[in-house]
Formats: C-alpha cells, structure tokens, sequence
C-alpha cells in the first residue's frame, strides 16, 4: 500500500530528492487490552485481465466464505493486503517523535475505509486455482456528500475507476465486515502472514474495525494490539529499507524494478494486493530480504521510523509554523548534525524556494513557501556536505 495519499506523496518527495483452536487463546488475549461458483455469476464482477473478484454487499458473504475455505486448507496461508481510504484530510500542526502516528491515529478514527484488496498465495508465491480469481477487491460503502475525504485524493480514484456512486449503493456496511471478518481465519490466526507495502494504514484501518474500545492511545499499544489480531505480518517498504536500488519510489517503481507486470487499474487495492505479494516473493526468492529481522515491522511505526517521514509530513503541509523548524533540527540532532535552520534563513530564501515550488508543480507554493526548503536542507544534510548553518546558506544560494 500503498495507500493513494502515501504513495503520491511518496511519489512527489522522491522528484525533488532526486507510499480455530489455534486463535481462540490469540482471541481471549486481544479481547482483554465450497466449490467453484456458477460461471455466469462471476464474469458479472471479474476482471479476467487480473483475476480480480469485485466484492460488494450481494457477494460479499458468499466471496468470504471462499477466502476461509482456501486459508483453512492450510496452503494458501500468504495474504497480499492493500487499502484505498480517503486520504490525509488533517495535518497535526504540532511535530513530535510520535507525530506521523498520531496523524494516521487521528485520519483514521475521523474516515471511512473505501477498498480493501486481498491476494492469496502459498510458500512459493503460487496462486490458488481453485476459482477463476485469486484476488477479492471489497468495495465499502462511501457516500461523498457524508463521508469525510482529501478532494486530492478522491480524485485519483476516481480516475483509476472507482465508482463512488455504486459504492453508496451498493458497497459493503463496514460493520458487517468485521463482524464476518472476526469469524473468519484471517485474522487472529498464527498461521497467516500479512503483507503490505508501507502498511501502517492499510492496517490501521483494519484493526479501527476490529477493535471495539477506541483505535490504541500510542505507538506502543498500536504495535501490540496489532500483533494480536495480525500475529505474523510484513512491510514491504520496510524489507528494502536498507537496500538504495529498490527502497527509493512506490510500490510502481518497485515491481518496475523487479521486472513484474502490473495486473488490473494502479491505484485500486485488489491490484495494489497482488503487485505487494508479488514483490514480496519475488525478493525474497532472490535473497534480497530478511523477513526474520523485520517481523511484524511497519514503516513509518516504532523501531520503523524513518526520519524522511518527517520531510514527507512537513511537504504535505499546507501550514507551515515555527514547528516545523523544530522536526527538522530534530533530524540533525538524530544524525549528530548541529546545524540550527531559523526563521530567518527561510525568509531569506523564499524566492528562490517559490521558483524551485513552481518547477515542481507543488501546488501549495502560493500558501507555503517552505516544503521544498525542508527537503534540500535535509538532503545536503543526509549527504553530510554541510557542517554549519553558513554553509547551508551559502549551499542554498548556489
């Protein structure tokens, strides 16, 4: 997931540098803190081209029971997962080390999740065959003119296909979602794994329905209480942390990259499932990654932070205060940097930052003069070229 916002924001920094019995103790302890269907059925809501099943309320029941089935074989245990949800519809003004987590604890518990996306493989990455479909795309009820959403990113599913006037009609009650999906054996079950691409809010999303006593107060409850309804899960984005070839873009860039062909619409999540699935095997067939080292991480959260979150939330900000200076001193400090950037300096440079805005196509540059500042400052920093503040303002002018 690459959900739409991470990964277009993701998208944009990335130009100006250079997204049963074995569960029922599981279920206790998260408490306390059939054949193939009639063909004629299934090419009303399948994509042949990608082996996508559309879910909505009329099949929704029936299409889960399917997924349960195959997972309760024991075989097809590897889950591909990615989301499409409204957006980042609010900016905390007030940055802190905890700040990109209490910015998704705060759009998730004030919107509703649009599509979720599901793959099944086994081991070796191979799908099921047991229907003409091995992916399920859930379509949720979403009404525009109720519903909380970034505009932005409404817009970019609207142009990838998604039909908002169907989901109001049509889609799935988010609560008779979880309550199927608490019946089910994907979650709480040790046996399946989860993967997604920069997942912290395809499963922040999931796990606001799952629970029933308010989404965690803090990372380190989020990190627990995820572990218990999804025991074993993986972050794509965060497998090639470490690795310059494939870390640098989104989940496009990456099967790109590894030679994979995207199946079905970009930015819809049942395509977005089975791109996170693919490139999560096909890295790991060819020894790139260490899924033991990276067990139940995800970017972004906990010992998954990366201090180019803090430069991703600062560019996507369409207001900029004295704060942001503070995130961005804090970087220094982490890399033993003792560069200071004030006020001052900002205003010096606005002029040129507005050119450099403009060549960019941001948008906000007439609102917010100083994203882009943020990032080549952080740059110059990450390589280590500039030691002090006059230096900075002297690398800035050139």
């Amino acid at each position: 997931m690459d959900s739409n916002s991470n990964a277009k924001l993701e998208e944009e920094t990335e130009k100006i540098l250079l997204s049963d019995n074995s569960t029922s103790s599981i279920k206790t302890e998260c408490s306390s803190s059939s054949n193939k269907s009639n063909i004629s059925e299934e090419e009303e809501t399948l994509d042949k081209s990608s082996y996508i099943k559309e879910v909505y309320a009329s099949n929704f029941k029936s299409e889960l029971k399917k997924i349960k089935l195959l997972i309760k074989e024991g075989k097809y245990t590897y889950i591909g997962m990615d989301t499409e949800f409204p957006g980042i519809i609010y900016n905390l003004k007030n940055i802190d080390n905890d700040f990109y987590f209490k910015t998704m604890k705060l759009n998730i518990e004030s919107s509703k999740l649009i599509q979720l996306g599901i793959t099944l493989t086994n081991e070796n990455g191979e799908f099921p065959e047991k229907y003409p479909y091995h992916t399920w795309q859930f379509n949720f009820k979403f009404d525009l003119e109720k519903d909380k959403y970034s505009e932005e990113s409404i817009n970019l599913l609207k142009n990838s296909g998604i039909d908002f006037e169907n989901l109001k009609k049509n889609g799935i009650e988010h609560k008779t979602f979880v309550q199927a999906l608490m019946k089910s054996s994907l979650v709480l079950n040790p046996e399946v794994k989860w993967i997604s691409y920069q997942g912290s809010y395809d499963f922040g999303y999931l796990l606001n329905l799952l629970i029933t006593d308010g989404f965690p107060e803090d990372e380190k409850n989020f990190i627990k209480t995820l572990k218990c309804y999804f025991p074993e899960h993986y972050d794509v984005k965060m497998l090639v942390k470490d690795n310059e070839k494939f870390f640098h873009g989104g989940l496009s860039k990456l099967i790109y990259t590894l030679g994979i062909e995207r199946k079905g619409i970009n930015h819809q999540a049942g395509s977005d499932a089975i791109a996170t699935i693919e490139a999560y095997h096909k890295l790991l067939k060819k020894g790139i990654i260490n899924i033991e080292k990276l067990k139940n991480v995800l970017y972004g959260i906990g010992i998954g932070k990366d201090n180019e979150n803090t430069i991703k939330y600062i560019y996507n900000s369409k207001s900029c205060n004295v704060n942001n200076f503070n995130a961005i001193n804090i970087i220094n400090q982490k890399k033993g940097n003792n560069t200071v950037i004030n006020k001052n300096m900002m205003y010096y440079h606005n002029q040129q930052q507005i050119q450099i805005m403009k060549n960019n196509n941001c948008n906000n540059y007439a609102k917010c003069y100083y994203p882009c500042y943020f990032i080549n400052t952080y740059n110059l920093i990450k390589n280590n070229i500039y030691q002090n503040q006059m230096k900075i303002s002297r690398g800035m002018m050139a």
